[in-house]
């Protein structure tokens, strides 16, 4: 692969409702001006803690695209009657929490956040102007939380490395923690089917 396609954004995902891809290298870095012996600085600071701060920065930036939070497009939904029924189709996850089963803690753990994510996809839907990403944000971690605690109430032996890396990237991507549980939940379904057929 060339550098000058590296830098191409893919066109896998355009088009797509809800996608907006920004584009960007992972090896990419600004030039820093130095002037004299000390960077400008309006608040005096020296030399060493400035540059200490421009390293942070500039690791920060080239961070994997793992660690780099979801950017979205605003604007969702297209028309007032697309939002109604986005808004609507929220209801059933806080009825759906309400009459989950609540036996143990990891159980109302599960149904709290079937709550949770009907409030946050409702408040997200209903929402406009620049709160609307922040909400989107809110809706997608509420979202890969209740695959936490759904995967946490189905196999409560899931090991404490992945629960906290999974609280960890929580807020960092949502979606690819709701992956990584869903597919625990998928290997442990097809493990029981398959004891089932054996015996």
């Amino acid at each position: 692969m060339t550098p000058e396609n590296a830098l191409k954004p893919s066109t896998a995902l355009n088009g797509v409702h809800g996608i907006h891809l920004v584009p960007h290298s992972p090896f990419a870095y600004e030039e820093i001006k130095h002037h004299g012996d000390f960077h400008e600085s309006t608040y005096g600071r020296s030399d060493f803690s400035y540059n200490q701060r421009l390293r942070v920065q500039k690791v920060w930036q080239q961070r994997p695209a793992c660690l780099r939070p979801i950017h979205g497009c605003m604007n969702g939904d297209k028309h007032l009657a697309e939002r109604v029924v986005n808004v609507l189709t929220s209801l059933p996850f806080i009825a759906l929490g309400i009459q989950a089963p609540r036996k143990n803690l990891n159980c109302k753990l599960y149904a709290n956040s079937l709550i949770g994510v009907g409030i946050a996809s409702g408040v997200y839907h209903a929402s406009r102007g620049k709160l609307r990403k922040y909400l989107r944000w809110a809706d997608y971690t509420m979202i890969a939380t209740a695959s936490v605690c759904l995967s946490r109430a189905l196999r409560n032996e899931n090991p404490k490395l992945l629960m906290a890396a999974s609280a960890f990237f929580l807020p960092i991507q949502p979606l690819m923690v709701s992956a990584v549980h869903t597919g625990i939940m998928e290997v442990g379904a097809c493990t029981l089917y398959v004891k089932y057929l054996v015996s």
